[in-house]
């Protein structure tokens, strides 16, 4: 048996196991599960400095204080093909002006599937521990802050982009508790 075939059969033994679970797990212990199949691929944090947090990810070099006029955010912009935040938020994320105002408020979920295309998910609040710096989900103790209806329905909603099922996700986008909306995959 070859290394290949041999670590899928331990995948769909594992996933045979947690079908067979399924009356035990809530949506908090989802979570976490989820948090360490994706470890980076989801993080937590201000949902008015995702951009900040975007653009270092792609290796640009910004300052603590990004738009104080020094570092690379004039070339993040350009190379975005955008002329400052809110036109970043509003063509990358899709997100219109009245939702642009409310991010200050909010706490963004980002999720990174495996062909490197992003979602991210709006909740009320901060939600998060460090206002600085963006947290792996499962490090974040973010799951703490919903009840289990509210998790369920974010997690339905992850659950849906990551696996690729974007008739579900696009047909959710109704608020639920403190979940607010999503932005377009991007």
């Amino acid at each position: 048996m070859s290394l290949r075939s041999a670590g899928d059969d331990v995948v769909s033994r594992i996933a045979r196991l947690l079908e067979l679970e399924g009356d035990r797990w809530r949506p908090h212990r989802a979570l976490e599960l989820l948090s360490f199949v994706l470890g980076d691929r989801a993080q937590v944090g201000d949902a008015s400095r995702y951009i900040f947090a975007y653009a270092r990810h792609r290796g640009y070099d910004l300052p603590p204080y990004p738009l104080a006029g020094c570092g690379e955010i004039r070339e993040f912009f350009a190379d975005e093909g955008v002329r400052n935040v809110p036109d970043w938020y509003e063509k990358k994320l899709g997100l219109d002006e009245r939702a642009y105002e409310a991010l200050p408020s909010q706490t963004i979920v980002v999720v990174r599937d495996r062909a490197d295309r992003r979602k991210a998910f709006f909740l009320d609040g901060m939600r998060y521990r460090n206002a600085a710096a963006y947290e792996n989900l499962a490090d974040s103790g973010f799951a703490r802050t919903l009840s289990e209806d509210d998790l369920e329905a974010l997690l339905s909603r992850m659950l849906a982009f990551l696996t690729g099922d974007d008739a579900f996700s696009e047909a959710e986008t109704t608020s639920v508790g403190p979940l607010r909306g999503s932005s377009c995959a991007f």
